[in-house]
């Protein structure tokens, strides 16, 4: 049988056409009511948005019987979009309705309760200022108290989320929901200042969570659980496969945001002002809106001077720095706000206050993924680059439980598989707590990080170029299989309580890894590299299998291995290209007969798949990206 159902409003007609009974095919034209559609869509209609329509408004998805999803996508045909399993790109955007937010509220998203929703092929652009987030999949506070208000069964496909390239966006996706998967999908120009910004943040859904072949920008944390303490009693996120992704932030986000102004000139004027004789000095500074409502600023200008005679005056100019809405002129101890890109300053009383000395505003930069509140999740094949000392210490891989506002002494992080992925260009690597304090979490426990590259973890990016940073008492954590190139002094280091009766890091392991040792390989607060810090921190550690080139093997337990050139364990250590050359001392001397350190062949066919469409830079270790392959793996 079939139907034919029509949907009218004041202002718009809304074709549909025949159709099957199990969903109707409906064509929002642009310049329709969009909530009008969705408010009249059945499960299993397809609302067909005109491609290239903007749809403006805060809408809503609403609760619907059934269970047969509502999907939301683009009118385009098929064959000019992305395929299933293909990751969307900006380059698609004129073939995408987009639906906007006019103010600071989110674009879209879903009522108490709401499921079976589909998005797909789709622009979501910045809120006003980029504040909140753009697409809000469930609540994170007092709208959603107990598990039958959380939204479910929510997919967002090949869609195209991005902040402001001026002002940021606090958040792409706020992820409170049940069985919701995201994938194949573009989030971009999550940045911010003095608060931290996520790609895709959640810390009120029970999950499960899908998250996977989505290239996903942040400054904060690209990929963040937790953090914010569960308006939901008990909740622990649960169930979460992180897989396929590419998480970065560009290296541009390391500068100031807004450059200093250029050619600043001063010069005398006789007359007309009534200025001592004398010689004065002037910086000038460019200020602009950086999103959330912060200003932000440049450095100082370099210092230029002139002289000026009895009752004369100094006329300064200087180049327009893009986008800046105004300037700062800094003299005598006091300062002008001008639009425009010069002035005179005639001897007049202005506002108090020297130029600055410090850097320009920077976004706020902390890490790539962080847990604080999650169990049994699996992160694998993806790629992490970019990380740098700011707002944080730098790691970029944070296992890291945390009781926020001191009411989740239930949040936790455990049952945690970190495998398979290339982490790149980053100030440290991974950091794992124990314990939260002062307001106290549950144990970290049960967390393997295995068969993965950790390259390019590098001092220079303003951190401590380590490894491994753990402490306060996590418990049976297994490091093994990774091949880790760091130049840090330091490996791991362990950390908690005091030097004469630390906190026990139980039941770790630390297997079959290729690293360097460098000045102190495996160490502890207060403590002596090797086995004295094993003892005091890691009691009961297995510590086999493990290639510390370059240290002292009676520091360590025996069974592992010191000797060699790190270089020479490698095809080739300049080009980033960590599989292991013919004559390694890796070869067969794991514990279990491989090869020491990560399986490269498995690592580097996933993040393959993770890297297609990246845009590709290079030469070097921390900047080469790994070719896109032949053939997309299909992702269902």
């Amino acid at each position: 049988m079939l139907l034919l159902r029509a949907l009218c409003t004041a202002t718009t007609i809304t074709l549909l056409i025949v159709v099957p009974l199990e969903g109707a095919t409906i064509v929002v034209a642009s310049g329709s009511n969009l909530q009008d559609a969705l408010n009249a869509a059945q499960p299993g209609d397809v609302l067909m948005l005109a491609a290239g329509a903007t749809f403006t408004g805060n809408f809503t998805l609403p609760v619907k019987s059934g269970t047969n999803a509502i999907t939301v996508r683009s009118a385009a045909a098929d064959t000019n979009l992305p395929a299933t399993g293909v990751r969307m790109t900006p380059a698609f955007a004129a073939r995408l309705p987009k639906i906007q937010s006019s103010n600071n509220l989110p674009a879209l998203r879903t009522l108490s309760g709401a499921h079976h929703w589909k998005l797909q092929f789709l622009e979501f652009p910045n809120t006003m200022l980029g504040y909140g987030e753009i697409l809000r999949l469930g609540e994170g506070g007092s709208l959603q108290t107990a598990p039958e208000q959380v939204p479910y069964d929510i997919e967002v496909d090949r869609v195209y989320i991005h902040g402001s390239p001026l002002y940021g966006q606090k958040r792409g996706i706020a992820l409170n929901g049940r069985r919701v998967t995201i994938r194949n999908s573009y989030i971009a120009d999550i940045k911010g200042v003095g608060f931290d910004a996520q790609a895709i943040g959640g810390w009120n859904g029970p999950g499960p969570f899908t998250i996977e072949n989505n290239y996903l920008e942040g400054s904060g944390e690209n990929f963040l659980l937790g953090g914010s303490d569960p308006s939901i009693p008990g909740l622990v996120t649960e169930t979460v496969v992180f897989r396929y992704n590419y998480v970065t932030k560009p290296m541009s986000w390391r500068g100031a945001i807004i450059p200093a102004p250029q050619s600043v000139r001063a010069a005398s004027v006789t007359g007309g002002g009534s200025l001592p004789a004398g010689l004065y000095t002037y910086r000038v500074v460019a200020r602009r809106q950086v999103g959330g409502g912060t200003w932000g600023r440049s450095a100082a200008s370099a210092e230029v001077s002139a002289s000026a005679g009895d009752s004369g005056a100094v006329a300064l100019s200087w180049e327009a720095v893009g986008d800046a809405t105004e300037y700062r002129v800094y003299g005598r101890n006091q300062y002008w706000t001008v639009t425009g890109t010069s002035l005179t300053d005639t001897g007049g009383t202005a506002t108090a206050g020297a130029a600055p000395t410090t850097a320009g505003t920077v976004w706020q930069v902390k890490n790539l993924l962080e847990l604080k509140n999650a169990r049994g999740v699996t992160i694998e094949f993806n790629v992490f680059e970019n990380n740098w000392a700011a707002a944080q210490m730098g790691y970029a891989i944070l296992f890291t439980p945390r009781n926020q506002d001191g009411g989740c002494n239930w949040c936790v992080v455990e049952d945690v598989l970190f495998r398979y992925n290339l982490v790149r260009n980053v100030a440290g690597a991974v950091s794992v707590l124990g314990f939260d304090s002062p307001n106290t979490s549950a144990q970290t426990n049960h967390v393997t990080i295995r068969d993965n590259l950790f390259h390019a973890v590098t001092k220079t990016l303003g951190g401590s170029g380590w490894f491994l940073l753990i402490g306060d008492q996590p418990r049976d954590i297994s490091v093994e299989h990774n091949t880790i190139d760091f130049d840090g002094t330091t490996a791991v280091y362990a950390y908690g309580a005091t030097a004469t009766a630390p906190r026990p890091i139980t039941g770790f392991r630390f297997l079959n890894n290729a690293l360097r040792h460098n000045q102190y390989g495996i160490n502890g607060a207060s403590s002596s590299y090797g086995n004295t810090a094993l003892a005091a921190y890691f009691p009961g550690a297995v510590v086999q299998g493990n290639w510390l080139q370059g240290g002292a093997a009676s520091r360590y337990p025996t069974g592992n291995f010191f000797s060699g050139v790190f270089a020479d364990a490698f095809i080739d250590l300049p080009k980033a290209d960590y599989r292991v050359s013919v004559s390694s001392i890796l070869i067969g001397r794991a514990t279990d007969g491989t090869n020491i350190g990560a399986n490269m062949a498995t690592l580097l066919d996933g993040i393959r798949v993770a890297s297609a469409s990246v845009p590709q830079t290079g030469p070097g270790p921390g900047t080469a990206r790994p070719a896109p392959p032949a053939g997309l793996r299909v992702l269902q």
